[in-house]
């Protein structure tokens, strides 16, 4: 009878050990398989990097109200407030990338339609040093090394936000507060001499966005 008592004791930890293991394996396919039905849930950014960001934040040519919305937040919460201006830049430059032509060949401007020399210009340490701190900030919150990045990666949302944000802050003038002081500050100092539209363009469009 001691051989039975111990061979059911055996027999009894080896179940639980058994049920064990199943109940772990089942939590774990359970967490994992709502990881991958919320995309939202998913880090593109390096280890350690503070912004989480959804997959289409990431996604070459993606656009639209909702991402654009996403990565206009982010990049206004690690380098800087813009009183709405970044979102009305997006909005008028490329109805938030739904426009057409946002994604023509050969131009790589996104969302933000930052061109090459103004894609450059975010880099430029030397004639703008102020960027320095606000580089290190993205390294930090994207895992992002941006002095390394190329002009074609600005087809991704967050890419064309940073740049954007970025190019901005290289004018010398703060941001106006008002439609037609934005108006006017876009027309002179982000919309390129090559670039179709004026003052009048940048209000014209937003107001058709904010009343359509």
């Amino acid at each position: 009878s001691g051989m039975n008592a111990e061979f059911g004791k055996q027999w009894y930890q080896r179940r639980v050990r058994g049920c064990c293991i199943m109940l772990f394996c089942l939590v774990f396919v359970v967490l994992l398989s709502s990881f991958h039905a919320d995309p939202t849930l998913v880090k593109m950014n390096s280890p350690g990097s503070s912004e989480r960001l959804s997959k289409k934040a990431w996604t070459d040519k993606a656009a639209g109200e909702e991402v654009s919305n996403e990565v206009i937040a982010s990049v206004e919460r690690i380098i800087g407030d813009t009183k709405q201006f970044l979102k009305k830049v997006a909005v008028v430059e490329s109805n938030l990338g739904r426009a057409p032509g946002t994604f023509r060949a050969g131009y790589y401007g996104g969302i933000f339609q930052v061109d090459r020399i103004g894609f450059k210009a975010t880099q430029d340490t030397r004639a703008h040093p102020a960027l320095k701190a606000k580089v290190h900030k993205i390294k930090l919150a994207y895992g992002i090394d941006w002095l390394a990045a190329e002009w074609t990666d600005a087809r991704k949302p967050i890419y064309s936000a940073i740049a954007s944000r970025l190019f901005i802050s290289n004018i010398p003038l703060p941001i106006p507060a008002s439609l037609q002081g934005q108006a006017e500050y876009w027309d002179k100092y982000y919309n390129s001499a090559a670039g179709a539209g004026t003052a009048q363009d940048f209000i014209d469009r937003w107001n058709a966005y904010i009343h359509g």
